[in-house]
């Protein structure tokens, strides 16, 4: 099966040393009321927190290196895709909320990934490793179905942290 339009995987794309670095962060470790998704930014209305530090920090050194986005990602989300988490999240396309480009970095092993054009399709599947990340745009955001899939013996798809820019109205 072909990969989706506007699909891109990076393999390695964080060294382990800075896949520990953020998964160090309070952000990371603290999740007492065991959410999700947590957002930091500006999400066009949503309830989020404003964005820590580090996270820019980062968003800015991702912009400066790859140019993904036409200016510094202001929107983050801090992503636990553990045991019964996971279970939540199902297939869906993504809204406009989150602007036209979306990264996801991959912070723990096997994390499955599937993408299908419509629930009776064949599903195009991605593992991916840690440090690993996968951009999204055009068709594979809008037209295609994803989630992360069950996968290892927790059925979980682990930890991610996720970058976007979207532009504010004025």
């Amino acid at each position: 099966m072909k990969r989706p339009p506007g699909l891109k995987i990076m393999r390695n794309f964080c060294s382990e040393e800075e896949v520990n670095e953020i998964l160090q962060q309070p952000q990371f470790v603290n999740n007492p009321t065991m959410e999700l998704f947590r957002l930091f930014g500006e999400f066009g209305g949503k309830a989020a927190q404003k964005p820590d530090e580090w996270m820019i920090e980062y968003g800015t050194k991702i912009f400066r290196k790859y140019y993904i986005f036409p200016e510094v990602p202001n929107q983050y989300r801090v992503c636990d895709w553990i045991g019964e988490l996971s279970s939540n999240f199902k297939w869906h396309i993504d809204n406009k909320r989150h602007g036209k480009d979306i990264l996801v970095i991959t912070l723990s092993e096997k994390r499955l990934i599937g993408f299908r054009r419509d629930p009776d399709a064949e599903v195009y599947k991605v593992e991916l490793s840690t440090g690993d990340a996968y951009l999204m745009s055009g068709s594979s955001r809008w037209s295609w179905e994803h989630c992360v899939l069950p996968s290892g013996k927790e059925k979980s798809g682990g930890k991610s942290f996720i970058m976007s820019y979207r532009k504010q109205k004025k």
